[in-house]
């Protein structure tokens, strides 16, 4: 008999009904998800729209304020397309890479007009939102701070004022170099910069917390009355803690010259060398704290005794 005859017809087993079910539901909820992405870019392309045409719109004017709280107050009076919390971060960060940069590249007010003009988008939302949830009988110690992260390393300009003014229930995570003036006149939430930063960081802050992981300009905390700065790299500029009557300043790395020059109050710790402090923050109108090289040297308006010592031998470098 032929081998052949002995072969048995091979059964082919279909799946079992509840695993085509399962790969069905899978399928299904694919579709869904796709379908949920897309209303959810419809609905951030919408703000995004408004935002483009009310600075085309309105740049004209801001480029005529003299001011920065100028500025910053007319961007504030605009209606501001109203965002969901959850939604600021794609909205932001959308609108600032579909920005048409070519335009307007050559203009010198750039930086700053629109570092204003994003920050007042972003506080007025907040401000909306811890509204809203106050309405609902939250006390605001319980708001749950909302977090926006930035991306501006492939901005072709280094963006001016973002964080002024910044509210007390936005945290502001920023992927980049900054330009100048980053987190003034904040009165709380925090500011991270995860790049280096320019002049004047946290001008005339009262509250909140601002860290630069890399390095930052002159004028570092020049008038703060409240606050914490932290600045894990260098301070490549002068007059640290200039007039400073409040808060704290951190500065993991170096400092250059004039450190607290006309200090008031508040504290500055600077870790690592000083070219030199100016003469001024060692005056009793400093009521301050300065630590230096994790030596408290000057308190309350006197020398420590650490610091006296350094002083007579010389150790304390001063000008001015």
């Amino acid at each position: 008999m032929p081998k052949e005859s002995f072969k048995q017809p091979i059964k082919k087993e279909e799946p079992p009904i509840e695993e085509m079910e399962k790969k069905l539901d899978k399928a299904e909820k694919m579709v869904e998800e796709v379908e949920e992405d897309l209303k959810i870019e419809e609905f951030i392309e919408k703000p995004v729209k408004e935002l483009k045409r009310l600075w085309e719109e309105n740049e004209e004017e801001m480029r005529k304020q003299r001011r920065k709280y100028e500025t910053f107050s007319f961007s504030y009076s605009l209606p501001l397309p109203e965002t969901p919390p959850s939604f600021l971060e794609r909205v932001s960060n959308k609108f600032l890479k579909e920005f048409d940069w070519g335009k307007f590249r050559e203009r010198a007010f750039l930086g700053d007009r629109l570092g204003l003009f994003l920050s007042a988008f972003l506080s007025k939302n907040i401000e909306n939102y811890v509204s809203s949830q106050k309405e609902k009988g939250i006390k605001e110690e319980n708001i749950k701070p909302i977090e926006v992260h930035l991306n501006v390393e492939e901005l072709p300009i280094r963006l001016d004022f973002l964080g002024y003014r910044n509210p007390k229930r936005l945290h502001l995570f920023i992927k980049g170099d900054v330009g100048l003036y980053v987190g003034c006149s904040m009165t709380g939430g925090k500011i991270e910069i995860k790049g280096n930063a320019g002049h004047y960081v946290g001008w005339k802050m009262c509250g909140g917390e601002i860290k630069i992981e890399e390095d930052a300009g002159a004028f570092v905390g020049e008038e703060m009355n409240g606050g914490e700065i932290k600045i894990e790299g260098n301070i490549e500029g002068s007059n640290t803690g200039a007039r400073m009557r409040s808060g704290k300043i951190i500065v993991k790395g170096n400092a250059r010259n004039y450190v607290g020059w006309e200090m008031y109050g508040g504290e500055i710790k600077i870790d690592r060398e000083v070219k030199y402090f100016d003469r001024s923050a060692f005056v009793p109108p400093n009521k301050g704290t300065i630590i230096w090289k994790g030596i408290k040297i000057w308190e309350k308006g006197n020398w420590t005794k650490e610091g006296k010592e350094m002083w007579k031998r010389g150790e304390i470098p001063v000008e001015g």
